[in-house]
């Protein structure tokens, strides 16, 4: 399955950001639009927990997709999609599909569910 179309899409932080994104690849990879209706204020907050309830957790990084949560160095929260052991998410810098590995520098307490 080609993923080419989800690495032309643009960061704009109020319209379209890493939770938007996310809810794409995620449905686009899964079929599964339960991301779609998760709120920002949720990714931030307590709710979060509860979202992901729903989900198994996994202990690294996988091949077949799975929803990759982390924490910015300076402890905000960040998602995207894990899929092939890659991380595919959006920042100001626009899409990335990199290996997970890539992104220790920049992210912490990376976690992933499916």
């Amino acid at each position: 399955m080609s993923i080419d179309e989800l690495l032309s899409r643009e960061f704009d932080r109020s319209t379209y950001n890493c939770l938007h994104y996310s809810a794409d690849c995620w449905e686009f990879l899964t079929g599964d639009d339960r991301l779609k209706k998760v709120r920002e204020d949720a990714i931030e907050g307590q709710s979060l927990a509860q979202i992901f309830r729903e989900f198994r957790k996994c202990i690294e990084a996988t091949v077949a997709p799975s929803i990759a949560l982390m924490d910015t160095l300076d402890g905000k929260t960040h998602m995207g999609v894990c899929y092939r052991r890659r991380l595919l998410h959006i920042n100001e810098a626009g899409c990335q599909f990199l290996p997970v590995d890539a992104f220790s520098s920049m992210y912490k307490n990376m976690r992933f569910y499916q």
